[in-house]
């Protein structure tokens, strides 16, 4: 039986491109409100406010800095949309992909296994993709103590493992493919744990609450730009393929001229001096549209990993 890690918020202010996982209550919603000044959601004599565009996160870390993160880009899209925007936290990216799927939320973003385990049950649509360090891409990371013997997956037989997230391809799918790969029983690992975020796992390597994690690049290597005492701790075992970055989604049955609009928007924030701006402090070097077979790796070892079972398994 999997247990879950419950350590005190890290209080860094990282890439929100580490903000596309999960915590523990799928119920749990924090909704921030955002529009542009003067836009369609004043109210007053004779003025109804517009439905607000509904935006889902589900957090990798804290949801503090995931409040600051994509408030800003809620503003910047409210403002550029002329209409209002509500940002919806989910906790985890069952909730996310529920919440989309049941039209809770008009737009998404979703973890890459969480995308893929959404077009399971229905349509989401890519709008863009970020690019990160030049690419579309990231990968995941086997990691454990430097001060541990480990120095391979083998030799992770019978140790306590960390997975962050029931859906995430980085930090739980990519170890059950390779594990299938080997032939291993589901008895592999000794325990596991589930900490709620990439992050979270980092630390319970690094308190010796788990002996090993697989958690995602990105998020490892800005910890250790920003000097992260736990992520210091740490060493890599095995670095995976590359998959693709996470994408922003739109809902079924949202309308194809907000898509369009919604699309443009995130293709060339880049090019004017605030989307610059926020895209900076957000990580983010431009968003993209998705190239061809971009997520090809990651169906491989999402197949893998849900083989014959249920992915909440």
């Amino acid at each position: 039986m999997a247990k879950t890690f419950r350590p005190s918020v890290i209080p860094l202010v990282l890439a929100a491109i580490l903000s596309f996982c999960a915590c523990n209550d799928p119920d749990q919603i924090k909704k921030v409100k955002l529009q542009a000044a003067g836009g369609p959601g004043e109210t007053g004599a004779g003025v109804h406010e517009a439905p607000p565009l509904r935006i889902c996160v589900a957090s990798i870390l804290s949801p503090e800095f995931s409040f600051m993160t994509y408030g800003e880009l809620a503003q910047y899209l409210g403002k550029r949309l002329n209409h209002p925007v509500k940002v919806l936290f989910k906790k985890n990216y069952a909730a996310a992909n529920d919440s989309l799927k049941n039209s809770e939320s008009d737009v998404a973003f979703l973890c890459t296994g969480g995308y893929l385990a959404a077009r399971e049950t229905f349509r989401p649509e890519i709008l863009a993709v970020p690019v990160v360090n030049g690419k579309m891409v990231y990968n995941s990371l086997i990691v454990a103590r430097k001060s541990g013997p480990e120095l391979e997956l083998g030799d992770l037989k019978g140790k306590v493992f960390a997975f962050s997230d029931v859906f995430s391809l980085t930090g739980r799918m990519y170890i059950q493919a390779r594990l299938a790969d080997l032939k291993q029983a589901p008895g592999f690992f000794g325990g596991t744990v589930f900490t709620g975020s990439h992050d979270n796992s980092v630390k319970a390597v690094a308190k010796n609450f788990a002996d090993a994690a697989c958690i995602n690049s990105l998020v490892y290597k800005a910890l250790l730009e920003r000097d992260d005492l736990y992520a210091k701790k740490l060493k890599v075992l095995e670095t995976s393929p590359s998959f693709g970055n996470p994408p922003v989604v739109a809902r079924e049955g949202l309308s194809p001229d907000l898509k369009s609009k919604l699309r443009a928007i995130f293709l060339d924030m880049h090019k004017d001096e605030e989307g610059k701006r926020v895209l900076k402090a957000i990580s983010i070097e431009r968003f993209s549209a998705p190239e061809p077979g971009l997520y090809s790796s990651a169906e491989r070892v999402y197949a893998k990993a849900t083989a014959g079972k249920s992915i909440r398994e």
